[in-house]
């Protein structure tokens, strides 16, 4: 197992290098320039009345992306920071809790953080807008990076008794809630449980906290703005029961993958948290990950971004599940180590292309020694300079020619296509009539 174990910290130490040095390159994008044009405009109070009423319900991940600072970054420092500190962040909230709920020593702790690093990353379903898009980065990765804080709050209120974490966790409860839907109902489902398993005031007052600030999440009327006409009756229906297969399939087969591999490297943790709970109860913990699939599957949203959560989530628990019944599932962890290793399975056509299974490692190694990232930043520090400086209304820029795998980019409509948000935002960011590219 040690030795599994440091092939795996030793492939996560390149990954953190490599992502790190993609970093460098990395820019401002899209929706960085909306929040950052309407916090100007309309002030923060008057932004997040407008969003929350016209946009949607995240009410602390609208929030934080409102201080996006593009308008003050002239040297565009933020874009190349941002995400190393995030993944910083990910790793060093794995050590507090490796170190809290197994005492383990800091050494042991900083090296499972590693691994669990490693697993985070090659799960996610789109890396470029999770880790390296500021505004993804904030409804996708600080919750999920918060939500690894409120565990660590939730040990130190279970060992010492001392109101200020119960306090703390009751804070990031409705943070979380704001955060994004997906979490939020993960969050909910867990709240419930450990009502139903502690049926204690604190217990209750944690679920009632995260039910109300869930409702008013969900209840935003910009949720219900957003919403298009879709077919009625039995076709939405049955489009609905279609994407919950499609949805769950995609989760299940890609979890399943590597969970050889996963209970291989943590069979320790996998066998203490086991003598701690009954297996009835492992099931409780794992049926919460089908509330998010079921609501995105009634929105009629497939597999994006946003699965993400659902993916690490269903992971964690699911691997429980298999080491009570099938813990020599463990045996296959090469074959696991091989596929986390290959070439994206390229199955379906672009409009679903987010169910080819990708565990990104090819991905970033191609970024790293293929792509051109320096001429990347550079043709985009000359566009965003070329429409800055222009003193025409109507700009036309170059197309950018060398476009990254891993590093969020979002190309604009040219002069021969409709305009696309890319397009809006950047004109009115920079109060201009008419920004297109080159055809």
């Amino acid at each position: 197992m040690k030795k599994v174990q440091n092939i795996i910290v030793f492939l996560s130490v390149l990954l953190f290098i490599g992502l790190t040095y993609i970093s460098f390159f990395n820019v401002y994008q899209t929706d960085d320039y909306f929040w950052s044009y309407t916090t100007r405009k309309l002030g923060l109070l008057q932004s997040f009345i407008d969003t929350y009423t016209q946009w949607g319900g995240r009410y602390f991940g609208y929030s934080i992306n409102m201080f996006n600072p593009v308008f003050y970054d002239s040297n565009n420092i933020v874009p190349k920071i941002y995400p190393v500190f995030l993944i910083f962040s990910f790793i060093g909230v794995s050590v507090l809790n490796f170190k809290g709920y197994f005492n383990y020593s800091l050494r042991e702790s900083v090296k499972k953080g590693f691994l669990l690093f490693f697993f985070y990353t090659v799960l996610l379903v789109s890396l470029p807008e999770h880790y390296f898009w500021i505004t993804g980065s904030n409804i996708y990765f600080v919750p999920v990076i918060l939500s690894g804080i409120l565990l660590y709050f939730f040990r130190k209120y279970e060992d010492t008794d001392r109101k200020i974490w119960f306090y703390l966790s009751a804070l990031l409860i409705l943070i979380l809630m704001g955060s994004n839907e997906i979490l939020a109902l993960i969050l909910e489902g867990l709240l419930l449980v450990a009502c139903y398993r502690k049926r204690n005031k604190e217990s209750l007052i944690l679920a009632l906290l995260g039910t109300v600030f869930l409702l008013i999440c969900f209840l935003a009327p910009g949720n219900f703005n957003r919403m298009g006409e879709v077919e009625k009756g039995i076709v939405k229906w049955l489009k609905r029961a279609a994407l919950f297969g499609a949805d769950t399939a995609y989760v299940v087969f890609k979890v399943i993958l590597i969970l050889p591999l996963f209970i291989k490297v943590f069979e320790e943790e996998l066998k203490k948290i086991a003598g701690k709970v009954t297996y009835r109860q492992a099931v409780l913990f794992w049926s919460v990950s089908l509330l998010p699939l079921l609501f995105t599957s009634y929105i009629l949203t497939s597999v994006a971004r946003q699965f993400e959560s659902i993916l690490f989530y269903f992971l964690l628990t699911f691997s429980l599940l298999l080491y009570f019944k099938w813990k020599k599932i463990k045996k296959f962890w090469w074959l696991s180590l091989l596929i986390v290793l290959l070439p994206e399975l390229k199955i379906f056509p672009g409009k679903y292309s987010y169910f080819n299974i990708d565990f990104n490692n090819e991905n970033i190694i191609m970024e790293v020694l293929d792509t051109d990232l320096k001429e990347y930043e550079r043709e985009m520090n000359q566009r965003i300079d070329t429409i800055r400086n222009s003193p025409e209304d109507s700009v036309v820029v170059d197309k950018i020619k060398e476009v990254p795998r891993i590093l969020y980019m979002d190309e604009m409509a040219s002069v021969k296509e409709q305009e696309t948000y890319v397009n809006d935002q950047l004109q009115k960011y920079f109060n201009k009539k008419y920004i297109r590219t080159k055809e």
